[in-house]
């Protein structure tokens, strides 16, 4: 998954154990480790079985399991009689968590809402733990939705495309309508005091997904108009990313294109000669800090339709001989000079080469932000039809 799956946080339990079983206990993506009797003196109590010490996360790794085995509604049940039985705020937000994954897995996007919902009206308390409680079920939901929609990418089928079956259309439409309440929500939320800059970097990353899911038409005009303004606002706002703290889990969401112009290891190291003890910068360093700063990288939605030179990708031989067709969405970043660097891609794998080849040739104008040249990360989209 282009998706950054996040690790839901880390639930602390009330009962005493000792401090090495208990930190082991709550890592509920690794394995539960239980001390050896061996190490016990005769004398002393012997040393309780973590899951007897915490039944409920012992329940949620059950849940955990069954969600794995697609056995969707069974772990959703037990996470709803978790979560409404748990007393600890920690267990509640990591059940909830995992319910939302859940629920967009199974395509139950109500009540998915209604869990965002509830998050987001808490969050009206002003109190930080609430603010980042809301950012993280909301950067889960954006994280399944992400992840449902490479599936149909998986299968050679493209989520914009107008001529789906009805089934089809029926499902993204309610994906529609639960982003279109993010984007919402996040434009309420810029109205908080010191939340500025974090709504907008959500309004980004949500219209940005939005649009790759518009309809040809006044929708497409719709969406494209409002994340244009957005990164707009972005651009010109007085505050930096790095000085506010953007919420980790945006920052998760976006991580997942990498960036082929940070400086290799090689350029970071310095030299010491064998006759003295002073530090010789490599060339390559010295280089960079005459240059200047590096180019700022921006995150960006779809690219097509943006580039001055387009090249169609081949179809493979194989995969035509083989019946194989659907969309490949190559992940890229566009330097400051229009050049695109590929980094990497989902679809069918028969197909995949093609595309990022083919990618590789498109050019774009220069993106200036400013007055100053950016990179700009996004994805391009080719379509292969038998």
């Amino acid at each position: 998954m282009g998706a950054v799956a996040q690790s839901s946080p880390t639930p602390v339990t009330s009962t005493p154990a000792p401090s090495a079983t208990q930190s082991t206990a709550v890592k509920t993506d690794s394995p539960v480790v239980t001390a050896s009797s061996s190490s016990t003196p005769d004398s002393a109590a012997p040393v309780e079985d973590s899951t007897q010490v915490n039944p409920v996360l012992r329940r949620i790794e059950r849940a955990r399991a069954l969600a794995a085995a697609h056995q969707l509604q069974t772990a959703a049940t037990d996470l709803e009689n978790i979560r409404v039985s748990a007393n600890d705020v920690a267990l509640r937000n990591v059940t909830t968590l995992m319910l939302i994954g859940v629920y967009l897995e199974e395509g139950n996007y109500a009540r998915a809402q209604t869990l965002l919902e509830e998050s987001f009206a808490a969050r009206k308390t002003q109190n930080d733990e609430s603010i980042r409680t809301y950012f993280a079920m909301v950067g889960q939901t954006i994280n399944g939705i992400r992840t449902h929609l490479s599936r149909y990418r998986t299968f050679g089928i493209n989520p914009s495309d107008g001529n789906l079956p009805v089934e089809a259309n029926t499902d993204l439409d309610r994906v529609r309508v639960l982003l279109e309440r993010v984007v919402a929500q996040a434009k309420e939320i810029s109205g908080d005091s010191g939340r500025s800059y974090e709504a907008l970097a959500l309004q980004e990353d949500v219209l940005g997904l939005r649009l790759s899911l518009a309809r040809e038409g006044a929708d497409r005009e719709k969406w494209q108009g409002e994340y244009v303004a957005v990164r707009e606002k972005l651009a010109s706002s007085q505050v930096q990313v790095a000085s506010i703290g953007r919420p980790a889990v945006l920052d998760a969401m976006t991580a997942r294109i990498p960036n082929p112009f940070s400086p290799k290891p090689a350029e970071q190291t310095q030299n010491t000669t064998n006759t003295g003890s002073q530090p010789v910068t490599s060339t390559a360093s010295n280089a960079a800090s005459t240059e200047g700063p590096e180019p700022k990288l921006i995150s960006s939605g779809s690219l097509n339709g943006k580039e001055t030179k387009r090249v169609t990708p081949s179809y493979p031989a194989v995969a035509k001989t083989t019946g194989v067709a659907g969309t490949v969405r190559v992940f890229a970043i566009v330097d400051e000079n229009g050049k695109v660097w590929v980094t990497n891609s989902e679809g069918p794998t028969l197909l995949r080469r093609a595309a990022e080849d083919a990618a590789k040739g498109w050019i774009f104008p220069p993106t200036m932000v400013s007055g100053k040249p950016v990179r700009v990360a996004g994805y391009l989209d080719f379509d292969f039809k038998l």
